[in-house]
């Protein structure tokens, strides 16, 4: 499969390539961040989240996005904070689009009116500082298409440059990844998916 993976604000640090390089072994997969060239070294996400914000923000990464030379091919796409909310906003471009997955996108409060035509993976942080993330919850859940889950972990936790950075959570979610099924359907994907998270304890938020 074709898979997109989108970092968070950090960029395409050694972390995030480790990701791409696991899912490479059996998928096709393209990377992307926030930025044009590889970043400074951040002493700390509020440095971090300057620098993403002074680069355009994130109009700046759905652009970039938008941009990608194999958009149309794009089957999977992948993305952590930042890069979980632009390639859910993004999702009209994605035209061979199967499934979508993103990791605690608080940004993706502002792109709720967004339609959604495909099984998509919501995986929200325990709780988000600068939001009521029940409230996002709420207006999600009301789409049919969308698997919703509260991490017991907070905001970054599978970044090791993230303070809230949670070493088990981390592997968690990347066994959980690698065990995308490579031959499955759309339907399946989404099964796939939710069975190997939910094995981890790691329940979808019910009403």
């Amino acid at each position: 499969m074709k898979i997109l993976i989108a970092s968070d604000i950090f960029g395409e640090t050694e972390a995030h390539i480790e990701i791409c390089e696991l899912l490479g072994n059996k998928h096709q997969v393209t990377s992307i961040s926030p930025y044009h060239k590889e970043p400074p070294i951040f002493a700390n996400e509020t440095d971090a989240y300057q620098y993403f914000i002074n680069m355009g923000g994130m109009d700046n990464y759905l652009a970039r996005i938008a941009n990608l030379k194999n958009v149309n091919e794009i089957e999977i796409t992948i993305g952590f904070s930042a890069g979980g909310a632009a390639i859910w906003a993004c999702q009209n471009v994605f035209t061979a689009l199967r499934q979508g997955i993103a990791f605690y996108p608080g940004q993706i409060r502002h792109y709720l009116e967004t339609k959604v035509s495909v099984p998509w993976h919501v995986v929200f942080a325990k709780f988000e500082r600068h939001f009521d993330q029940d409230e996002v919850i709420g207006v999600l859940a009301k789409n049919t298409s969308l698997s919703i889950y509260r991490a017991p972990y907070q905001h970054g936790f599978i970044n090791p440059d993230s303070e809230q950075f949670n070493l088990s959570a981390r592997r968690e979610a990347l066994d959980c990844l690698a065990n995308i099924d490579v031959t499955a359907n759309k339907g399946e994907l989404a099964t796939e998916f939710t069975k190997n998270y939910e094995k981890f304890g790691n329940p979808m938020v019910t009403d």
